[in-house]
């Protein structure tokens, strides 16, 4: 459950508790009876005489004379005064309340008292015989107190109270429950809403979007929250900066190794043409070691330039199915010294957004990892489809060898800087080629994942996110090679 709708419904049972509770302490403190009591104490003589004075005007002055005297009753607000013959009708023709008729009824069907009074609908009903013994029942209907002169627990439970429950009632106590719903849902989403934002820019730091920063609208807030987002800025810049900071030293390592390198290769190539034969045995140690730092310095170049993202400053849209089809070809060609071959099999066209080459770096890697592994006279088999899933449309890339395979335990390690060489890899390698692989597909918004086949050789997967169907891309389909 989202955070908000916890606070929502925590505040709003909070709301209706704390009603409760007021509620019952003001019942506790106010009782009911006692206004009852003094209103029915108030007006109940009162109706009496009403009565025997109604009755003694019909008699003697006639209807007419009636209406006069019960339209002084009625000019007070919401108090209404009948009269019923013993057949249950109006004097004057006037339409009854349910309420009032009900209290004829049951004042007719009586045999004992002489007056009903209804508490809840404040009417009283009278019975009463003139002088020729005509039984008359006389109804004062008095309006009901006023809502800001009753209890809000009477007000809710009134229907209650009087074992009716109608439309009104349930409009009323839907408009309690709206408006503190209203009211707990805005606060809700207010106390939320930053932590909604934090989590946006956490993700988007998780994503490497390291120059991400919260949101103005939060750190404008005057609490915890806005406190809480001026931390984060702080770390978020301090985590940029270091990061930084690593991939330029990096870099420059990187570059400033390569001139001594160079300086390396000429004293070598001298040391050559002057050397002692014994020593040419030393100069090949010193010829390769000096190449495989070389190879090492390019790759961390590389593995820089990918954590940069400069490359995908230029991001072009592209058919990978032509850039894989590039890299079967040269692979082949290295394969022909150890009679081997790579096939490779595009079953769609797959349209990717991104930096060619990185994604070309990335796959030969793989491609040619492969080549080194696989057994002689075998073949490393390419294939790449392009699935549809509920995430949107995504280019897979499989890349087989039909080598050893690798320890089931180094796997996790294998993209790993500096790990795959020491987890079984080719004592020549470096240990970055596939650490390159797989960061140059992360920036991208894909994954790279091994695994030993099951039927032995080792499996490298590579997902991308393609573009959808109607994209085009920026160079022209060329024949798949196919061997």
């Amino acid at each position: 459950m989202r955070l908000h709708l916890k606070i929502f419904l925590w505040f709003w049972l909070g709301v209706l508790v704390v009603s409760a509770t007021l509620v019952t302490l003001t019942e506790l403190s106010h009782s009911r009876a006692d206004d009852d009591r003094r209103w029915r104490e108030k007006y109940a003589p009162r109706v009496d005489l009403w009565a025997r004075q109604e009755t003694h005007i019909l008699r003697t002055r006639g209807s007419v004379a009636l209406e006069t005297y019960v339209g002084s009753f009625q000019s007070d607000p919401g108090v209404l005064n009948y009269i019923f013959d013993a057949s249950g009708h109006e004097v004057l023709g006037r339409q009854a309340s349910p309420q009032v008729l009900h209290a004829v009824a049951s004042m007719t069907d009586s045999h004992g008292g002489t007056q009903t009074v209804d508490l809840a609908e404040r009417i009283i009903a009278e019975k009463t015989v003139d002088a020729r013994g005509n039984p008359y029942v006389v109804v004062v209907d008095f309006p009901v107190p006023s809502i800001l002169n009753r209890s809000l627990f009477e007000f809710l439970t009134a229907d209650l109270i009087t074992r009716r429950f109608d439309l009104a009632s349930m409009i009323r106590l839907t408009a309690v429950l709206a408006v503190a719903g209203v009211f707990c849902f805005f606060l809700a989403r207010h106390i939320a809403s930053p932590i909604d934002r934090l989590r946006s820019a956490t993700r988007k730091i998780a994503n490497e979007q390291l120059e991400t920063r919260v949101d103005a609208r939060v750190l404008e807030r005057r609490d915890e929250l806005a406190d809480l987002g001026r931390d984060f800025d702080r770390m978020a810049e301090r985590i940029e900066r270091l990061v930084t900071a690593q991939r330029q030293l990096l870099a420059d390592v990187s570059h400033a190794l390569r001139s001594p390198l160079a300086r390396l290769n000429v004293a070598l190539g001298l040391a050559r043409r002057g050397g002692e034969p014994a020593a040419a045995e030393h100069l090949d140690r010193i010829e390769r070691e000096t190449e495989r730092l070389n190879t090492l310095i390019g790759q961390l170049l590389t593995m820089a330039r990918v954590d940069s993202g400069v490359d995908l400053e230029r991001r072009t849209i592209f058919d990978l199915g032509i850039v894989i089809d590039e890299v079967a070809i040269d692979a082949d060609y290295e394969a022909r010294s150890r009679d081997c071959t790579v096939q490779f099999d595009q079953r769609r066209e797959c349209v990717v957004a991104g930096s060619r080459e990185m994604l070309r770096g990335a796959v030969e890697n793989v491609v040619r990892n492969a080549v080194r592994h696989t057994a002689e006279r075998t073949s490393v088999e390419i294939s790449m489809d392009c699935r549809d899933g509920s995430g949107g449309s995504h280019a897979v890339i499989q890349v087989r060898d039909h080598g050893p395979g690798i320890p089931a335990h180094a796997i996790g390690t294998l993209f790993t800087p500096f790990q795959a060489a020491a987890s079984g890899g080719s004592a020549n390698g470096t240990g970055l080629g596939l650490a390159i692989t797989r960061r140059a597909f992360e920036v991208h918004g894909g994954t790279a994942t091994a695994a030993n086949a099951p039927d032995g050789g080792f499996v490298v997967t590579l997902e991308l996110p393609a573009c959808a169907a109607d994209s085009t891309p920026d160079v022209t389909r060329t024949p798949t090679f196919h061997r």
